[in-house]
């Protein structure tokens, strides 16, 4: 659904996913076809338009909260919700040399998401960030099979390039989502651009530590890194040289490098 926030004449878009899943007492539905209980398929959308159009303005983490309270409250036969909210970024368009209040182009795929897990008693909200595409031309780790005495390479590796997600839980429910998940974001980009990491491991690392440093609300981050291999074009048959400027893509199987770092006790 797509949620446009007016504030007089500048417009926000708020395009979202939004997922349940429940566990309760359910057997019966399943084993004998009774359907008493259960939260028809209309009924949710209706709930999920309702929540959107009261606090689609806050953060996603905010309006997920709002609905596992209202789905636990209406079904007693449901011990357990999992809400899922993905966000799909919109730039603002500029012409004319001015960017425009309220006409927009579809940004990057990275995407802004929320798991709110709820029994009615205890609460779990997990903020993440998904499809964050990241490059890096120099200066990251020792190059594949480069020799540091050859004199003809400086060591490190030409290019990377990988999609990077990540998944933080908070400590409550009850903290300003919009300032922490910025927080973890130019964390990871900061990061990622300044540290001199010897590995993708190193720098995933790197960038939980700084997480856990400098937000005192969130107890662990989950860190995974999708690499794009990219291998420098040979230019051999075509008699020229290639100093590390041209790159194409590498059909081969691809790793995922994850780590997930908790706040010690």
């Amino acid at each position: 659904m797509l949620r446009i926030v007016r504030r007089g004449d500048r417009h926000d878009p708020r395009d979202l996913t939004v997922s349940f899943r429940f566990e309760g007492a359910f057997a019966a539905a399943f084993v004998e076809g009774q359907t008493e209980g259960m939260l028809p398929g209309e009924t949710i959308k209706n709930l999920v338009h309702a929540a959107a159009r009261r606090h689609g303005a806050d953060e996603i983490e905010s309006l997920g909260l709002a609905l596992a309270t209202q789905v636990l409250e209406r079904q007693p036969r449901i011990s357990r919700v999992r809400v899922e909210i993905l966000e799909q970024r919109w730039q603002r368009l500029e012409a004319g040399g001015r960017t425009q209040a309220q006409t927009f182009v579809m940004g990057s795929p990275e995407e802004r998401s929320a798991v709110i897990t709820s029994n009615g008693r205890q609460t779990s909200v997990v903020g993440g960030i998904d499809q964050l595409t990241l490059m890096r031309s120099a200066g990251f780790a020792p190059a594949r099979g480069a020799k540091p005495d050859d004199g003809l390479s400086d060591g490190m590796q030409p290019l990377l390039v990988g999609v990077l997600s990540a998944r933080w839980t908070y400590t409550s429910g009850d903290v300003t989502f919009s300032v922490y998940r910025q927080a973890v974001r130019n964390a990871v980009v900061e990061t990622f651009a300044w540290h001199e990491s010897q590995s993708v491991q190193h720098v995933l690392y790197a960038i939980a530590d700084v997480v856990l440093a400098t937000c005192e609300e969130i107890s662990e981050i989950t860190l995974a890194f999708h690499e794009r291999p990219y291998r420098p074009a040979d230019l051999f048959a075509a008699g020229a040289e290639n100093p590390d400027e041209l790159f194409v893509v590498v059909d081969e199987p691809v790793g995922v490098v994850e780590v997930t770092v908790e706040r010690s006790a």
